[in-house]
């Protein structure tokens, strides 16, 4: 069990997630401002980029609605091992990565999307850990052999099981479509950006590959 700073007596609170996230959105504006990708205008490779990138978010957001059908509400006072939880303990935060990636290859940048997908990473490994030390203090062995079998955050999918039927929270599925909602909305805000700087109305500081 990972040790933590924070008293496994109480859930982790995630105001330090959210501000972490919110400060590479805000990072990411600011780079669509002061640089564009090497390819300027349209380019087969950018055109595979923003394909594969629109891809990517669209399966990210649906994974993080099929994640929250499983979960929502019951975060914290159920231990939820069926649907994507039965491949990796974290599926909103791994499906919240896929769209992270996506947005950044829409950008047209390979570097810009791993650059951004690590540090989101970084962020959700470092949640998912001080998640993990309290779950095992409220359900005990029922987590921990759940924990042995299910990874923490990257998918196995050999142990996929759809589980019963479930009833979800509809605060919990709006919360998720707005956040959702948010990460898309990082993508026309990237467009008009790069609109800006073909017409000359910004001048790009530096070409990111």
């Amino acid at each position: 069990m990972t040790h933590s700073a924070t008293p496994p007596e109480r859930p982790f609170r995630q105001k330090l997630r959210i501000l972490l996230l919110w400060a590479l959105a805000t990072a990411f504006i600011i780079l669509n401002l002061v640089s564009r990708p090497v390819r300027p205008g349209y380019s087969l490779i950018e055109s595979i980029l923003e394909q594969t990138g629109t891809f990517i978010i669209i399966v990210g957001v649906i994974g993080r609605i099929w994640s929250i059908l499983y979960v929502g509400g019951r975060k914290n006072s159920e231990l939820v091992t069926q649907g994507p939880y039965s491949i990796t303990r974290n599926p909103l935060y791994f499906f919240s990565l896929l769209a992270i990636f996506g947005v950044g290859l829409v950008f047209g940048s390979i570097l810009v999307a791993a650059s951004f997908t690590i540090l989101a990473y970084f962020i959700f490994l470092y949640t998912a850990n001080r998640e993990a030390a309290y779950l095992s203090h409220v359900f005990g062995k029922d987590f921990d052999d759940y924990a042995r079998c299910t990874p923490l955050f990257w998918p196995d999918f050999s142990g996929f099981q759809w589980g019963r039927e479930r009833n979800f929270s509809p605060r919990a599925l709006r919360v998720t479509v707005r956040d959702a909602l948010f990460i898309v909305a990082l993508v026309p805000v990237s467009e008009f950006f790069e609109y800006l700087h073909s017409q000359g109305y910004l001048l790009a500081a530096v070409t990111l590959p």
